[in-house]
């Protein structure tokens, strides 16, 4: 929509852009907004440790778990869909879960240690039996 007599260089736009977006201190004193203190925030800043060691060990825990068991044939690959056997990889899993379980179990409570030995002593009787041993 030109204006016939105007170059288009000269034309006057029917509307107007206002950037409402605020990066940062400086930029909000650009907009004409007061800055936020560092307590504002902090209170909408997300903590940094999303889970406390001990939880993320067991996360850990559970998809080494879940990683033997698609190594040994047991169960698909969700990415792939697959059932293949890579015991190599099966074994490394299994090892290194009994490493992260021995780190955690003096912190566990009884109920919860027992259960990651019987985790791990499943592992090490399907792995033994998947290897034809």
């Amino acid at each position: 929509m030109s204006v016939p007599n105007k170059p288009p260089s000269e034309e006057e736009p029917s509307f107007r852009v206002t950037d409402r977006r605020r990066m940062g201190p400086e930029n909000a004193q650009e907009s004409g907004q007061a800055p936020e203190s560092q307590e504002e925030r902090t209170a909408e800043t997300p903590p940094t440790e999303f889970f406390p060691t001990p939880d993320l060990v067991r996360i850990f825990i559970a998809e080494l778990q879940t990683r033997a068991l698609i190594h040994m044939g047991l169960i698909p690959n969700p990415a792939t869909h697959l059932v293949t056997q890579d015991l190599p990889h099966a074994r490394l899993a299994i090892d290194c879960l009994a490493a992260l379980i021995e780190q955690l179990s003096p912190s566990a409570a009884p109920p919860e240690r027992d259960e990651l030995q019987q985790i791990l002593t499943n592992l090490r009787f399907t792995f033994v039996r998947q290897s034809g041993g």
